[in-house]
């Protein structure tokens, strides 16, 4: 090691420039930075949900346990006798329940820091009964509004008045005025409290939504914001999540948590620059070091291509005329160095392709025959993990008879897969798998598509295929053309003859693909792959059909009658 070293001032001067570019450290620092940015990101947005989980867990707990003193408070006998008969009751036993109604009502309010005022309207005396007032009169916007709410939306908090209500209804009926409706009103301060201990110092904003109705309390007043929020929260299909938006041209993170019990959403809006704010810049400095990184690997690449530049030209002229059947080896450098056991190298290299041309030629058909195995093994009907799916709903609904005949065509199917046997079947066979599979799919898709299948051949004498040529090609239709239509497919397999050519057909209606596209695939398809390239689909298909047919056979894509893709399999048949 030593001597190639002092030997080899390429071997140096590698070893040196890459020190100064200092290329590892680099690429350490952006891997840490870039580790640290999406930990950073990850922990903020658990603290972020867990936090909104809490707050709103809070919150549904205080708002059960509210419910649950109003329900109680149902039973209460004074209450019950007062609606029931107030307005036949003397003054004295009037007050006298007021006041025991008026105490429990000043306990339920002081059991929460979230209920501002506690009120009991009874329609029987015309008068609300609060916790913190002997008897007063009822507004008439507000006994509208109370009396406008259904009994089906109890329990859930309505906007009034700038305030914030929960209310539960005792009797009554649609048109008839209910014994008493009671009524908790929220603090909001306490509620802007919830949301300032969400959101923190961060900027943006934290708000209750009712997304439906159309009202909110936020920590900051701002009705586009609002607005914007609850129109996204109405897109949403989960009931809570956490992703990036853009609003007003700059990136924001909106966490999000429905509360089905209460009917709101728990929003926190907040500004990305304020979460990453420190990380931008270090990303800012990591790019400029980047750039001067990037101004030291053009000088070092210069020096590079003067020092090794005019060997590997030497040595790639000589590739170029190997690769033209020009097997001669490269004179060797008077001196050693790495570019002396590359020549070596490359010496030994045309020595030993000399020796295996021979042994190619006598290998080349039984090369043939293992692609065609290997190709054969690449096709795997991945439709099947769903029909089990399908068997199980077939019987759950009762359709037995048509839960049979899957099962029958299922069994036929597996058979015909995993039996061994010949790699070639006669057409008539390879024709009626694909009908098996036909009939899976007619009951898996029901009556999204119609199937015109034509299993007659037009051919006097026996063909032989190699096996599982036409199923994939009607597997491609079902997947990508009826694979978002609900309904109107349509599928037709045909076969005829031109010429010498045996052709079979499949063609749907789909609308995929453009005309371009049809080229596009077409030229992809038909292709000549490298020898190791691994080919899958209807590359498997047209290479399996030229290698048993020949090189004027295989698949021809064009625009169908019916609108979608046309596929032919063409088949020469040499008398």
């Amino acid at each position: 090691m030593r001597g190639l070293y002092r030997s080899s001032p390429i071997f140096l001067r590698l070893i040196t420039a890459f020190i100064v570019v200092l290329v590892p450290l680099f690429l350490i620092m952006l891997t840490i930075i870039d580790k640290g940015k999406q930990d950073l990101q990850n922990k903020i947005s658990e603290s972020i949900v867990s936090k909104n989980l809490n707050a709103l867990q809070s919150l549904e707990f205080e708002n059960e346990r509210m419910l649950r003193l109003l329900l109680e408070f149902v039973l209460d006998k004074d209450l019950l006798e007062l609606a029931a008969s107030g307005d036949q009751m003397d003054g004295y036993e009037k007050i006298d329940k007021i006041k025991q109604i008026q105490r429990r009502l000043h306990l339920i309010k002081q059991s929460s820091p979230f209920i501002a005022e506690v009120k009991t309207y009874v329609p029987s005396i015309d008068r609300t009964i609060l916790s913190t007032e002997f008897l007063t009169s009822v507004p008439v916007t507000e006994m509208a509004a109370m009396t406008k709410v259904s009994p089906e939306h109890e329990g859930s908090w309505k906007f009034w008045d700038e305030r914030v209500w929960i209310r539960f209804y005792y009797g009554g009926t649609k048109n008839s005025e209910p014994l008493f409706v009671q009524s908790i009103e929220l603090a909001l301060p306490q509620l802007h409290q919830t949301l300032l201990n969400v959101h923190g110092e961060m900027g943006g904003t934290a708000a209750f939504i009712h997304a439906f109705e159309g009202w909110s309390i936020s920590i900051e007043d701002d009705p586009e914001l609002t607005g914007w929020l609850s129109a996204y929260l109405q897109s949403r299909q989960e009931e809570a999540g956490i992703e990036s938006v853009t609003y007003q041209d700059e990136p924001y993170w909106v966490a999000y948590r429905y509360s089905p019990s209460i009917g709101i959403f728990l929003v926190d809006f907040v500004p990305e620059r304020s979460i990453l704010g420190e990380m931008k810049k270090y990303e800012a400095r990591l790019w400029m070091l980047f750039l001067a990184s990037l101004a030291l690997i053009v000088l070092f690449s210069y020096s590079i291509y003067r020092i090794i530049h005019r060997p590997l030209r030497k040595l790639l002229l000589q590739f170029r005329s190997t690769r033209h059947g020009h097997l001669q080896p490269m004179e060797l450098p008077s001196h050693e160095d790495e570019f002396a056991y590359l020549y070596k190298g490359f010496n030994d290299m045309v020595e030993r392709l000399q020796e295996l041309i021979s042994e190619v030629y006598q290998q080349k058909i039984i090369s043939q025959r293992h692609e065609l195995k290997r190709l054969q093994s690449q096709i795997n009907p991945h439709f099947l993990y769903n029909c089990l799916f399908v068997l199980n709903q077939l019987i759950l609904s009762g359709d037995m008879e048509t839960a049979y005949r899957f099962s029958l065509s299922i069994g036929q199917y597996f058979q015909f897969m995993t039996k061994d046997g010949a790699d070639e079947i006669p057409l008539e066979l390879e024709l009626a798998h694909s009908c098996t599979y036909v009939e899976i799919q007619k009951i898996c898709f029901a009556d999204r598509v119609e199937v015109c299948f034509s299993d007659s051949v037009p051919c006097s004498q026996p063909v032989t295929v190699p096996r599982l040529i036409l199923q994939p090609v009607i597997e491609n239709s079902y997947k990508y053309a009826f694979g978002n239509k609900r309904s109107g497919g349509r599928l037709r397999i045909h076969s005829a003859t031109e010429g010498t050519f045996l052709s079979i057909v499949v063609e749907d209606n789909g609308d995929q693909l453009s005309d371009d596209e049809i080229v596009n695939l077409s030229e992809r398809i038909t292709g000549f792959p490298a020898e190791n390239e691994d080919i899958s689909g209807l590359h498997n298909v047209h290479r399996r059909i030229q290698l048993k047919f020949g090189q004027r056979s295989g698949l021809v894509l064009s625009r169908s009658h019916m609108g979608g893709l046309q596929v032919k399999l063409l088949l020469e048949c040499k008398p």
